[in-house]
């Protein structure tokens, strides 16, 4: 009979939580919210890409015979394909979103558990169909389980969104194992070599290599400094601080729609 009581609580206690369809939704809408920051950030490293290729020469073996422009015009074109597939890969808005229910829901003091002791709430859902309130937002001041208490920590909530953005491009764009540097060196190299190719120019020449090899170390190099300025800095320069903070209330909407 205890067995079945705790059961029942459990089961009752749950119900009035933010479960796995409202933890999704709340993940999503976050992830729609900053996916144009992720954007103003991206479209920085393909201008930072672009200038960082024009500073490395092209050696005068690969010029008798195939013009600078039309090596750099190869390699340009793979930076731009990369970036336009990256942002516009609706895996990255999905990942982001699985990162930030992982930060919110799942990490260090999750917004999970009890929500009625003490009891702040004078309901414990609202009715289908509608939404809480502004004033439950308000009156929800500890973290728990329900859509209330995420909206009225929405500046915590925020600060691990942005967390998490800042290590996720970082893993992208890291030598080890980011998926984005490992297509741009991969696509470079082809680019370079299929260029000279359709020329009949020899691939055989040591100075191809060496200047691939400088190709790519720009490559990498310039990532590294994206991840250390951009990247850390994202929703704190003054051009993104608006694009962070101007849908406070649109998204408290959007989170008390969960039940």
């Amino acid at each position: 009979m205890l067995i079945k009581t705790v059961a029942l609580f459990m089961t009752i206690t749950a119900a009035f939580a933010c479960e796995m369809d409202c933890r999704r939704g709340v993940s999503q809408n976050f992830a729609a919210y900053y996916m144009p920051v992720v954007q103003s950030t991206v479209d920085n490293l393909e201008s930072q890409l672009s200038s960082s290729i024009q500073r490395i020469s092209v050696p005068s073996t690969i010029t008798k015979q195939v013009s600078d422009e039309e090596i750099l015009g190869g390699v340009q074109s793979v930076i731009y394909q990369n970036i336009k597939n990256f942002v516009g890969d609706d895996t990255l808005r999905s990942k982001l979103a699985q990162g930030f229910y992982q930060v919110i829901f799942n990490e260090a003091l999750p917004y999970k558990g009890d929500c009625n002791n003490p009891k702040r709430l004078t309901r414990k859902m609202p009715p289908a169909g509608e939404s809480w309130t502004m004033e439950e937002c308000e009156k929800m001041d500890y973290r728990c389980g329900n859509p209330p208490s995420i909206c009225h920590f929405l500046d915590d909530v925020k600060q691990r969104c942005i967390g998490r953005m800042r290590r996720q491009l970082g893993e992208y764009a890291s030598y080890e194992n980011g998926t984005l540097v490992r297509s741009l060196v991969r696509d470079t190299r082809k680019s370079v070599y299929s260029t000279l190719a359709r020329s009949d120019q020899s691939t055989a020449d040591k100075s191809v290599d060496v200047y691939v090899t400088k190709l790519v170390s720009s490559i990498i190099s310039t990532l590294d400094k994206w991840v250390a300025n951009d990247v850390a800095q994202i929703c704190e320069t003054p051009e993104q601080e608006e694009a962070c903070n101007n849908w406070d209330n649109e998204i408290k909407k959007e989170i008390l729609k969960w039940p």
